[in-house]
């Protein structure tokens, strides 16, 4: 093997699997049926397959992320990280690794590696969202909704 090769390898090797979808940019509205909305964290041409890191992500995609848990989630650990380390400010900081990885612990149910903090396509096929109406008016907490599963 040469010693490009090797170093090439090397740095395919170290790379995150969720690195291959791209950091997410943007939001957009997903449909759930019944005049109802949420929305979720995209990436501009890969649609909902996108990743947030620490210090990464457009700020209205982590803001989305954040609402999310603090409105789907509201009586967590997760939650409480959030409204603790600067509310939904849409900054993913430490408190908001911390967040998503008490989540995908304690109400999304990963284990181990998966809980790595990092916001990709596992954990938001996992969460609920806040549901919004026709009218873009929020609806109740209670509704909160998950649009892969619907």
């Amino acid at each position: 093997m040469t010693t490009e090769m090797a170093v090439s390898f090397a740095v395919a090797a170290g790379t995150p699997a969720h690195a291959a979808y791209g950091v997410c940019t943007t939001t957009s509205m997903v449909y759930t049926g019944n005049y109802e909305y949420v929305s979720v964290p995209t990436r501009s041409g890969n649609g909902a397959s996108c990743y947030i890191g620490q210090g990464q992500g457009s700020k209205s995609a982590v803001e989305d992320l954040q609402d999310a848990i603090v409105t789907c989630y509201f009586q967590t650990a997760a939650a409480d990280l959030i409204r603790d380390n600067g509310g939904v400010d849409g900054i993913y900081g430490a408190g908001t690794v911390k967040a998503v990885k008490s989540l995908q612990k304690n109400q999304l149910g990963f284990k181990g590696s998966a809980i790595d903090g990092v916001y990709g396509p596992k954990t938001r096929q996992a969460m609920m969202w806040q549901p919004f109406g026709s009218s873009g008016a929020p609806l109740y907490p209670s509704q909160c909704k998950n649009p892969t599963q619907v």
